[in-house]
């Protein structure tokens, strides 16, 4: 009898996994190469750049990231995102919750357990009148130089857990890219309405050729009634 059971809660928990979206990216756009934070700050406010901004204007990481254009984010107030562990600083290097919502392409969250952090989270919390959110963009591994996201550890599937309920699981190509993910409508934007979350739980992962670590450079979103 106790096998019995147990066999029919494995099945039913199987069951009820395979009924978890799978979401693979509708976008994938390529980082560009040669131009970091710091240059395109420096030049931002300096005349004669213009064929430089011509260009970026052509990548989604720019246009998200770095452009003044007014976007979902003019109407998103919320706090900086946690997690359940983050590598320790290495010299001037840091890899808190915070780097994966810096917009900042060239900075980073690694996990910080020991092996390729499986099971490790970061958890984005938003008041319940916040503009709700329908994509979600994440820029996988150590992208600030291809040597990097080669050595480090990548995001092969991510858990997505919508106010504590598993809501879909989100499958990454494995390559240095920007990738776009459509989660449906995620949020209540009523006034009075209860906080909610969502929580990113690594699933499973691409090992690097050097490091262990599992990495994610930034981790935002775009959504409805922010513009």
């Amino acid at each position: 009898m106790r096998k019995m059971l147990l066999l029919l809660l494995l099945v039913s928990s199987a069951l009820g996994y395979s009924q978890v979206d799978s979401i693979k990216p509708f976008e994938i756009h390529p980082v560009f190469d040669g131009y970091s934070k710091e240059y395109i700050d420096s030049i931002s406010v300096e005349p004669g750049y213009e064929d430089v901004f011509d260009m970026l204007e052509g990548y989604e990481l720019y246009n998200d990231l770095y452009s003044a254009a007014c976007s979902w984010y003019c109407a998103a107030m919320f706090d900086d995102p946690e997690a359940t562990s983050a590598l320790a600083p290495q010299g001037r290097n840091t890899y808190e919750a915070a780097n994966i919502h810096d917009f900042n392409h060239e900075t980073v969250w690694a996990e910080g357990v020991e092996g390729d952090g499986i099971g490790e989270s970061i958890v984005y919390r938003f008041p319940g009148h916040h503009a709700r959110i329908t994509k979600v963009k994440i820029l996988n591994g150590y992208v600030k130089n291809q040597a990097l996201w080669e050595a480090n550890g990548r995001v092969k599937s991510l858990k997505v857990y919508y106010n504590g309920e598993l809501y879909a699981v989100l499958e990454l190509e494995d390559s240095r890219t920007l990738q776009c993910f459509d989660v449906g409508i995620l949020g209540t934007h009523v006034k009075g309405a209860p906080d909610w979350d969502l929580r990113f739980e690594i699933a499973e992962v691409y090992p690097g050729t050097k490091y262990s670590d599992t990495v994610i450079s930034e981790l935002y979103f775009d959504g409805i009634d922010g513009h």
